[in-house]
C-alpha cells in the first residue's frame, strides 16, 4: 500500500462502508492527511448509495444513520441493515422545549428545523462530521405565520445548496380578515442571508411541509385557489415556480392522504384507493404528464385510519420499504404480496413519533461553505 500513489488509495478507500473508514483514519498520518482532503470526500460522495436516517422522539431523541445492502433474493431485509453512528441534535439545538423534525437531506447534507419557537429555527448539519450551521433568523419574515413549509436541494447547473421558506399569514386590517398572503425567502449556503423571491402568478398554497427534491427541482402537493389540485414547482437554478398540471387521475377517495415522494429516480404519488389498498403512481418520464402510470397496488394488512403512507425506498428485489405516517416502518414484500413491519432499527412502536427518510452518508465538510459560521457537536 505504501507504493500506492495517494489518489488510488483514496479510490480504493472510499469504496470502503463509512464505519471503517473513520477506522482506516488512525492506520497511519497519510492514510489520515488522505481521508481528510475534500478531494476524497469529493471522490466518495460519487460513489455512495442512499442509507437513512431514522428519527424516533421520545424522552430522548434518538437519531441512526444506516446502510443498507440492495441485492436481489434478500432472505430478510432485517439482517442487511448496519447502523453507522447514533447522535442527538440537541447537543446543538439548544432550546429547552425543542422539537426537531427532517426537512430534507441532500448529499449527506441533512436540513433539520426546531419548531418549538414562535419562528422557526433551522439548520444544516453532516452527521458524519459532527458540523453544523445554524441558518440566521430572516429580518422581513411575518412573526406569526400559520403555516410555513420548506425545502432543500441543489441547483443544477450553479452547484448551489438552496433552502427554500414557503410562509402563508393572513392579512388583517383592523381586526378584520382581509385575505391570506404568501412570501417565499432563499437561503443559499456560503452567503449568510435570506432574499425574497417571486411567487409567480397563480399563487398556489401548499399542501404538504417538505419539499421533494428531483432533478434540481423541488415539488410540493398543491391547490391553488380555485381549488385545483397540482404539485408546485420551483427551479434552484432560475428560481422560478411553475405547477405541474394535471396530477394522475386517482380516485381521490381521501385526498388529505396523500404523499409526493421520489422513488426509482422519478417522482411518485402515494393515495390511498380503498380503506385498505394504496396505490403508487409514477411520473416515468419528468414533466410528461401523459407519462403517470399506477405502479404499485399495496394491501395494508393491519388496521389504519387512512393516515399518509410514505413510500422511502423501492429495492432491487422489489420490496418496498414505507413509513406509516409517524407511527413506524414496514416492508411490502412483492412476492408475497403481504406487508411486514420492520424491526431492524430496534425502534419502540407506536412511540407516536416516527421519521425515516432516504441519506448518503459524505464526508463534505460545511466548512467548505467559507461565510458560514460552521460549529462542532
Amino acid at each position: 500500500m505504501n507504493s500506492l500513489p495517494s489518489e488510488i488509495i483514496a479510490c480504493i478507500l472510499s469504496r470502503l462502508p463509512i464505519r471503517t473508514i473513520v477506522i482506516c483514519k488512525h492506520v497511519c498520518k497519510r492514510w489520515l492527511d488522505i481521508l481528510s482532503a475534500p478531494e476524497f470526500a469529493k471522490c466518495h460522495l460519487s460513489l455512495s448509495n442512499p442509507g437513512l436516517i431514522t428519527h424516533q422522539f421520545e424522552e430522548e431523541d434518538l437519531w441512526k444513520v444506516i446502510e443498507f445492502e440492495d441485492v436481489l433474493e434478500l432472505q430478510n431485509h432485517d439482517l442487511h441493515y448496519n447502523l453507522v453512528k447514533k447522535f442527538d441534535p440537541r447537543s446543538f439545538i439548544t432550546s429547552p422545549d425543542a422539537r426537531i423534525v427532517i426537512e430534507g437531506s441532500v448529499d449527506g447534507f441533512l436540513f433539520l428545523r426546531d419548531f418549538s419557537t414562535r419562528l422557526d429555527s433551522l439548520y444544516i448539519c453532516n452527521p458524519i462530521t459532527r458540523e453544523y450551521i445554524a441558518l440566521p433568523q430572516p429580518k422581513f419574515v411575518v412573526q406569526n405565520a400559520y403555516n410555513s413549509h420548506y425545502g432543500f436541494g441543489l441547483s443544477s447547473i450553479s452547484g448551489q445548496y438552496k433552502v427554500i421558506w414557503n410562509n402563508y399569514h393572513e392579512t388583517r386590517s383592523c381586526s378584520n380578515l382581509q385575505g391570506n398572503s404568501v412570501e417565499c425567502l432563499v437561503y443559499t449556503l456560503g452567503t449568510g442571508s435570506w432574499r425574497s423571491v417571486a411567487l409567480g402568478d397563480p399563487i398556489q398554497t401548499l399542501r404538504s411541509s417538505m419539499g421533494v427534491f428531483l432533478n434540481g427541482n423541488l415539488h410540493w402537493l398543491a391547490q391553488d385557489f380555485n381549488g385545483h389540485h397540482l404539485i408546485s414547482c420551483f427551479d434552484l437554478e432560475t428560481e422560478i415556480f411553475e405547477p405541474f398540471s394535471p396530477l394522475p387521475p386517482y380516485p381521490r377517495i381521501f385526498p388529505d392522504s396523500r404523499s409526493l415522494v421520489v422513488l426509482q429516480d422519478c417522482l411518485c404519488l402515494c393515495e390511498y384507493s380503498t380503506w385498505d389498498t394504496i396505490v403508487i403512481w409514477m411520473m416515468k418520464d419528468y414533466r410528461v404528464n401523459e407519462s403517470w402510470s399506477q405502479q404499485y397496488v399495496i394491501p395494508i394488512m393491519f388496521r389504519t385510519t387512512c393516515e399518509t403512507m410514505y413510500p422511502i425506498k423501492v429495492f432491487k428485489d422489489g420490496d418496498i420499504l414505507i413509513l406509516w405516517e409517524d407511527f413506524e416502518l414496514f416492508f411490502y414484500s412483492n412476492k408475497s404480496k403481504s406487508t411486514q413491519k420492520v424491526d431492524a432499527f430496534e425502534m419502540v412502536h407506536y412511540s407516536g413519533w416516527t421519521e425515516a427518510t432516504l441519506h448518503t452518508s459524505s464526508f463534505v465538510s460545511l466548512k467548505s461553505f467559507c461565510v458560514e459560521n460552521v460549529g462542532i457537536f
